[in-house]
């Protein structure tokens, strides 16, 4: 592997090439995340828009397909089935979890403790910093375009200011 492959991201989530796929709802279920994988991605399962009753058959998929827990599952805070995703990711030992509002710090404690990787998507630079001081391991800086759902600050804006602010590695979402 060339040595510009091998960063922080990719030593941290153990993947080969340094891209997220991201979890797309009603797209990134797990036939996206196994290819995802499998092509040397790392990948997340949109927990928030897979259904609570499938979500864990969602998971087993992955990991029997790819031999193992190293990809993520995405949800909300505020989801109704959110307290399973939490109990699924810590159960099956997962890499990384992903969230746009997120956790408390208990509920990141909870997940450093299991060794899964807290990941926030941000839209604003007093979110990546606040991400930071309850527990994120990396945070995702989301502009306006790069799907809108986090802010409307543009990415050539807050993605500097990020990279400038916070001691954690810094993954920046598609839409440039």
């Amino acid at each position: 592997m060339s040595d510009y492959l091998n960063t922080a991201l990719t030593q941290a989530l153990g993947c080969r090439y340094p891209i997220v796929q991201t979890a797309m709802g009603w797209v990134a279920d797990a036939h996206l995340v196994i290819a995802s994988t499998q092509a040397g991605a790392f990948g997340f399962l949109a927990g928030a828009t897979i259904a609570a009753d499938q979500l864990e058959g969602e998971i087993q998929r992955v990991i029997e397909a790819t031999g193992g827990s190293n990809f993520g599952l995405n949800f909300h805070m505020f989801q109704d089935n959110a307290a399973q995703c939490v109990d699924l990711a810590i159960e099956y030992r997962l890499r990384a979890v992903s969230y746009g509002r997120g956790p408390d710090r208990q509920t990141i404690d909870r997940f450093k403790r299991a060794g899964v990787l807290c990941i926030p998507t941000v839209g604003a630079l007093k979110h990546a910093i606040k991400a930071v001081e309850l527990g994120a391991d990396m945070v995702t800086v989301q502009g306006g375009e790069g799907g809108g759902h986090t802010g409307g600050v543009p990415s050539t804006i807050l993605l500097p200011q990020v990279l400038d602010a916070v001691q954690v590695p810094v993954i920046a979402a598609g839409g440039y």
